[in-house]
């Protein structure tokens, strides 16, 4: 797969124009593609399409390009398994041509199947292996003397086990993942917190060792399991070229492993990252060198107490004059193991810092707090190791404070 890709998301859901039997109007944009399936349906996602309209003024023309679909698969719509056996795929005007592509996750949405639909409703058969599938199709429309709009437009939806929610937690990522070169890297963070140190991987020749490592020993195959820590024994962060990171934690159990997504555990196969530290070139540096010195004050108690009720968790992803977070959930939950589970929420949400804000950190992420600077806890939080949650709470509709949540 081969996307342009762009800074934002370009998902437009488009419902159908007109009723009964008129002709439905034109637009700026292309007609809708509604996918039927048994008693159920969903409107196609349009990713990118080349649109022309004719209006009194002459006909004005719209490029819009897609990002790669695969770095935003939850977000696009999809249906899920049932016994009904074909997908009818429903234009308002039926294009004059038609191509569908399908991709399944059995080979990280690699290699196309091209389906061949049939008869009016563009019927194509679903996919008789078990899994979850991506479909592309393109639709074109040629310009007539009596055509108000023409061209061109691709559309994805998905095809899902049956129960599947469609959130497809650190799914996303970990596929892009499976495609990244070295030249795709600013370069990787990698924690070993069992020696409490750090290397940062520059080079080519890390970098290409760090990717393959993983792209030779991930799954992409989520199954979330409780495990007896949240503790990682090894992180690797890794920051792509086009602004994106992931973070992964790697956790060794009695039996297999896991891997921290988003701060959630998910099953994986037991990996040797022991030896892919050993190998790569970068230095380590002591974490323990880099505790923070400029402390304003410390506290036993906890400063959130003293805060009004209206805070949200999450984890840092920028702070610079407003603080941008990935959402979190933090649910108590007596048969987790620690107590609680962390769910993910809204990523990419940006809130203003009040004048007066307060920022605490926990030393050694226990106790006690430590009040400090706003930079001083942004580089705390990207130097431990792992996705720190913290707990914003706001005022009048600002953050007056940032508080290190202990995590068990």
């Amino acid at each position: 797969m081969k996307y342009r890709l762009f800074p934002l998301l370009l998902l437009v859901l488009l419902i159908l124009a007109g009723c009964g039997g008129e002709a439905p109007t034109a637009t700026d944009q292309p007609w809708a593609l509604e996918v039927e399936y048994g008693d159920s349906g969903v409107t196609a996602a349009v990713w990118e399409y080349q649109w022309n309209l004719r209006g009194e003024d002459g006909v004005s023309a719209t490029d819009a390009q897609g990002t790669d679909p695969l770095g935003q698969l939850s977000q696009i719509p999809f249906v899920n398994k049932s016994k009904t056996g074909t997908l009818k795929l429903k234009f308002a005007i039926q294009p004059e041509s038609l191509t569908v592509a399908c991709y399944t996750n059995a080979d990280g949405y690699g290699e196309a199947v091209t389906v061949e639909p049939s008869g009016k409703d563009n019927a194509v058969p679903v996919p008789a292996e078990a899994g979850s599938y991506l479909f592309g199709v393109t639709a074109q429309w040629s310009e007539t003397e009596e055509a108000q709009a023409w061209g061109s437009s691709t559309y994805y939806f998905r095809y899902l086990p049956e129960g599947d929610t469609g959130e497809q937690v650190g799914e996303l990522s970990l596929y892009r993942l499976l495609k990244l070169g070295p030249d795709d890297l600013f370069g990787v963070e990698f924690f070993h917190n069992g020696e409490s140190a750090q290397k940062t991987v520059t080079t080519v020749a890390d970098k290409t060792a760090v990717l393959e490592f993983l792209q030779q020993n991930l799954s992409t195959d989520f199954t979330q399991i409780a495990t007896p820590t949240l503790e990682a024994e090894f992180v690797l962060r890794l920051a792509v070229t086009d602004g994106s990171q992931l973070t992964i934690g790697y956790i060794p159990l009695s039996e297999g492993a896991g891997i921290l997504l988003s701060g959630v555990p998910y099953a994986a196969g037991e990996m040797d990252l022991q030896s892919l530290w050993d190998s790569l070139g970068a230095q380590p540096v002591s974490l323990e060198a880099q505790a923070p010195e400029d402390v304003l004050e410390t506290s036993e108690e906890d400063p959130g107490e003293t805060l009004d009720d209206n805070f949200r968790y999450g984890y840092l992803r920028a702070m610079e004059g407003q603080v941008t977070v990935d959402e979190i959930d933090w649910i108590e939950d007596a048969d987790a193991p620690n107590g609680y589970r962390i769910e993910p929420g809204e990523t990419g949400q940006t809130y203003p810092l009040a004048a007066d804000c307060q920022f605490w950190i926990l030393q050694n992420h226990f106790k006690p707090f430590c009040r400090v600077e706003a930079d001083t806890l942004w580089e705390w939080a990207q130097t431990t190791g792992w996705d720190v949650p913290f707990r914003l709470y706001f005022k009048d509709g600002a953050v007056v404070a940032i508080v290190e949540q202990y995590r068990p």
